[in-house]
């Protein structure tokens, strides 16, 4: 697509996750031309911050989420969808479903928003300069990068477990699992090899007060258990939860209190022809990659059968 052309759709997709491929396969399926907008220079979507093998996925044995999404961009793409990568949508304006973005505008008959969810911030002094500074990193996507490091993994769920035990086995120098409650969350197939792991540690009923930096080194400012304590590190990754994106939609969607999108059983959102699949539209009690898999099969029909 030449840079600053309009084209049409019959169905945009904003987003390239497991939501948003599925649409593109199924939207192609049920002969629908179909466009995905990524941001992003690969697709995939949280896929790619799922290295471990997949074991709650039917049918999948021992793939992992990169090795996943290679396999949904590939059927993408020979079914004959466009998927555009590197395709910031600067703004969308959702009653004519047309996507503003960094090449261009597009319009589809049908826009589909499924972009998934971000990390939830924690919101203390001196967060902001962590990520000015880069001591903000995703262990999936640059494992290298912490050989030998300190690093602070904050939160006390399952992925916080997952990427503290995947930092361990890449050859951190020393991992700090930093959770405010007395015990974690995590289920025990997380917890148990990550107690296992000698350069891992565990700093509970630990709140995070604020992050103060030093150079290339940031200072974890702590109250554990009553005390103050301050944690030096050279790296942290916060795991503390997740906010929905759909800032491109506010105030023109509706959107629960928690900001997600709302939508019927269909996907359907409050704008016509506009819908939701993914974990933009599902509470994180209901977040899983075959329940986005699946919403967005309902989501293609539903449109398949409003543009018959």
């Amino acid at each position: 697509m030449q840079r600053g052309m309009h084209v049409d759709r019959d169905v945009i997709v904003v987003g390239a996750g497991i939501a948003g491929l599925s649409v593109a396969i199924w939207a192609r399926r049920l002969g629908l031309s179909v466009a995905v907008l990524e941001a992003g220079n690969k697709a995939g979507g949280e896929l790619l911050a799922l290295p471990m093998p997949l074991t709650d996925y039917p049918g999948v044995v021992a793939t992992t989420g990169p090795a996943l999404a290679a396999v949904l961009e590939q059927q993408a793409r020979a079914i004959g969808a466009e998927l555009w990568l590197e395709r910031r949508v600067i703004r969308v304006a959702a009653a004519s479903r047309t996507c503003v973005t960094d090449g261009g505008a597009v319009t589809g008959r049908a826009l589909v928003l499924a972009t998934g969810l971000s990390p939830r911030r924690l919101g203390v002094p001196g967060e902001d300069d962590l990520f000015r500074h880069g001591l903000v990193r995703r262990p999936s996507a640059e494992p290298g990068w912490f050989k030998g490091k300190r690093v602070a993994v904050i939160g006390g769920g399952d992925r916080a477990a997952e990427n503290a035990l995947m930092l361990a086995r890449a050859g951190a120098g020393a991992v700090i699992l930093v959770h405010r409650r007395p015990e974690l969350r995590a289920r025990e197939r997380f917890e148990r090899p990550l107690r296992a792991e000698q350069n891992v540690s565990l700093l509970l009923d630990s709140q995070v007060r604020s992050f103060t930096i030093r150079g290339s080194e940031a200072t974890v400012d702590l109250m554990q258990a009553g005390a103050e304590r301050q944690l030096p590190v050279d790296a942290v990754c916060t795991y503390i939860g997740n906010v929905p994106n759909t800032q491109l939609v506010q105030g023109q969607a509706a959107l629960t209190d928690e900001g997600y999108l709302v939508t019927s059983a269909a996907g359907e959102s409050s704008v016509p022809s506009v819908y939701g699949a993914g974990d933009i539209c599902t509470p994180p009690e209901s977040q899983s990659l075959i329940g986005s898999a699946g919403q967005a099969a309902a989501v293609a029909k539903r449109i398949a059968l409003q543009l018959e």
